[in-house]
């Protein structure tokens, strides 16, 4: 990736877009490229975690293992996401997996590139902070889901985070059944009797992983979004 490139994705993340073109030049020079193929272990929980990962293209899926096995789904990160930010405040070890969903492709940052800017601009500590307390709300905000929304009012809602983020009512959805079941915290049978009840009532149209948002606002009622 050309630093230009590099720049405007750096540039494009929540945590770095009010650092200015020299930070952001100095930054996207230490950074280096990485693209993984789809089911690719990007890092394993409980390796060094030194380094902060910014997706440029494709989908990174965040996951832990649970006693019995199976994935457990914590997270699905896009392009201008970012993953590894609370390994920049204390470098330790994955508290999760990172396996590649489909061909991707990410900017990897050295925590200690990072922490020179840090000591150099206090905009990219507020910015961390804001970032880090982000990323809090967001798992706040799940975990209310689980507590206080059904399962097919976790569906509907991820249908519509997927919209927003595609910026149009056809989407892809990129997920198995399985793996949304696990990132709503429910079962695969119980994801697809969902879909198909947002289907007969005409709400959607899914043809495999895509599916056409056919009234929105009926699905936002719905889900109390």
């Amino acid at each position: 990736m050309h630093d230009n490139e590099a720049v405007a994705l750096l540039r494009a993340t929540t945590l770095l877009k009010e650092l200015d073109e020299e930070d952001l030049l100095r930054l996207a020079a230490r950074a280096v490229t990485r693209r993984f193929r789809r089911g690719q272990v990007v890092f394993s929980e409980g390796e060094p975690a030194d380094t902060l990962l910014v997706v440029a293209s494709g989908r990174l899926k965040v996951l832990t293992k649970a006693d019995d096995g199976r994935d457990h789904v914590l997270n699905i990160a896009g392009p201008q996401e970012t993953l590894g930010e609370l390994n920049l405040v204390e470098a330790g070890t994955r508290s999760a997996s990172v396996e590649a969903l489909e061909p991707s492709t990410a900017l990897v940052l050295d925590r200690a590139a990072v922490w020179e800017l840090v000591h150099e601009r206090p905009a990219v500590a507020e910015q961390l902070i804001r970032a880090l307390v982000a990323h809090v709300r967001r798992l706040t905000g799940a975990n209310a889901d689980l507590v206080f929304l059904d399962l097919p009012r976790r569906v509907a809602k991820l249908l519509l985070l997927r919209m927003r983020e595609a910026g149009r009512p056809v989407i892809e959805l990129g997920l198995t059944q399985t793996e949304i079941a696990s990132l709503l915290g429910g079962s695969r049978q119980s994801v697809n009797q969902a879909l198909r009840e947002f289907e007969r009532r005409a709400w959607i149209l899914s043809e495999g992983q895509t599916i056409t948002i056919m009234q929105v606002d009926r699905l936002r009622r719905f889900a109390g979004d």
